[in-house]
């Protein structure tokens, strides 16, 4: 009824020796030890006597006990990935209560795990990290399972600190693991397809989030488990990419689909300002920029002011204005995102839009020349990099400095080059 291990450390918690322990229940210290060796199994009524002797009613400690809360935690995890976070924070003092007092490392791995995910989605990022720190102590105690959520949220964390390449090897050994045991993650698959695509790996990207999509339906159909904020989530991705491919038809006619199907939901204002961002950035990919326009700004009536959609929604909305050279509207919209909380790196992309706009300025032209192109190239934007080269390429070829011009052009080309190194050699 009690698992051997969880004997062994409840008895321990409790700074107890085996004798003690045996005087306490009232026992030989022989059965204790047949007991944690698991040479013996534990009787009902050694069970209950233990927990009125050391205060354990409440602790998941029996095998049933641990199987119900361990089906507790994984609906846990259901409503954090599902994004129904109000319910999830009315459970989380019981489960995190019950976690530390299971005596077991596997539920307390399970929890903390959950724990992380669910700091995570709610942008408490000190408490993500702590706790992820936390299991980086206790990585020797995970299962498989334990090692692919570890991996997982591994990788987010590196991505988001904007190590792309330490975040790609975080996925990559969870998607062994993934593999190995075919548990079917969406959020993973997800994750790793949004990954590859913010560095630039369409293809990839494409299979990664297609993988992700094909899941979701699975769950959806065969496990009557739907998922409609990752499935927007996914097709928003999915169809930036295929229209960077030259599939743009192809991703219309997705984000449409999923737009008819959004507006017959309830409570799907942030969702569907999602999609109108997706349609508005396929029609930004193809050069098509008053429609692209005309999308973001409708996404703009959706989106909540201190999403990370809406400041998205912003920058793509300014990079279209600048782009069809309505460069004063285009920098009032930086403007505005500028004055906004924002991360350094995403600080660094606004300020690299203005000032690319402004190159006539020479305060521009030297602060993008000695300023913004290292900052993109430390946060590991290797793509914008690029394209700030070839802006200053095509600013002096046109002022008739071609010294320099060549010289922009060149260190592009360098760039360029690099990335397709990292790619070939990353395996990707």
């Amino acid at each position: 009824m009690i698992y051997h291990r969880t004997l062994i450390n409840i008895r321990k918690k409790h700074g107890l020796s085996q004798e003690d322990l045996a005087n306490i229940i009232g026992c030989t210290a022989a059965h204790i030890d047949a007991l944690e060796k698991n040479r013996e199994k534990a009787a009902f009524e050694f069970v209950a006597t233990l927990k009125s002797k050391l205060n354990l009613y409440g602790a998941p400690i029996t095998e049933d006990e641990r199987k119900v809360f361990i089906d507790k935690l994984h609906n846990w995890k259901i409503l954090i990935d599902y994004g129904v976070m109000d319910k999830a924070s009315e459970q989380k003092a019981e489960l995190e209560k019950g976690a530390e007092a299971s005596c077991s490392s596997s539920i307390l791995n399970f929890y903390k795990l959950y724990a992380a995910n669910y700091y995570r989605i709610s942008n408490d990022t000190e408490a993500f990290n702590k706790t992820m720190s936390f299991l980086n102590q206790r990585t020797e105690t995970f299962s498989p399972s334990h090692q692919f959520f570890y991996y997982r949220l591994l990788g987010i964390q590196e991505r988001v600190a904007y190590r792309y390449n330490e975040a790609l090897k975080a996925y990559k050994k969870a998607e062994k693991l993934d593999k190995e045991s075919t548990w079917g993650d969406v959020g993973f698959y997800y994750i790793y397809g949004m990954c590859l695509s913010e560095m630039g790996y369409v293809a990839k990207a494409i299979e990664y989030l297609k993988r992700a999509k094909h899941l979701a339906m699975w769950h959806k159909v065969y496990e009557g488990k739907p998922n409609d904020r990752y499935d927007v989530y996914i097709d928003g991705y999915l169809a930036d990419n295929l229209s960077k491919s030259g599939k743009a038809d192809e991703a219309h006619a997705m984000l449409n689909k999923r737009l008819d199907s959004e507006k017959t939901r309830k409570n799907a204002k942030h969702t569907i300002g999602f999609i109108y961002l997706s349609i508005g950035t396929v029609y930004l990919r193809t050069k098509k920029y008053n429609d692209a326009i005309e999308n973001f700004d409708t996404a703009f009536q959706h989106l909540d002011e201190t999403s990370e959609a809406y400041k998205t929604n912003l920058y793509r909305k300014a990079l279209a204005l600048i782009e069809s050279d309505r460069i004063n509207e285009g920098v009032l919209c930086v403007d505005k995102a500028l004055d906004m909380s924002l991360d350094d790196t995403r600080r660094t992309l606004f300020e690299t839009l203005k000032h690319s706009a402004m190159l006539s300025n020479p305060e521009s032209l030297q602060y993008m020349e000695n300023t913004l192109i290292s900052q993109l190239l430390k946060y590991g934007q290797y793509a914008e990099a690029v394209k700030c080269y070839e802006t200053l390429s095509g600013f002096f070829k046109k002022s008739g400095d071609h010294k320099n011009a060549l010289k922009y052009s060149e260190l592009a080309l360098e760039v360029h080059r690099e990335l397709h190194k990292e790619h070939v050699e990353g395996g990707l």
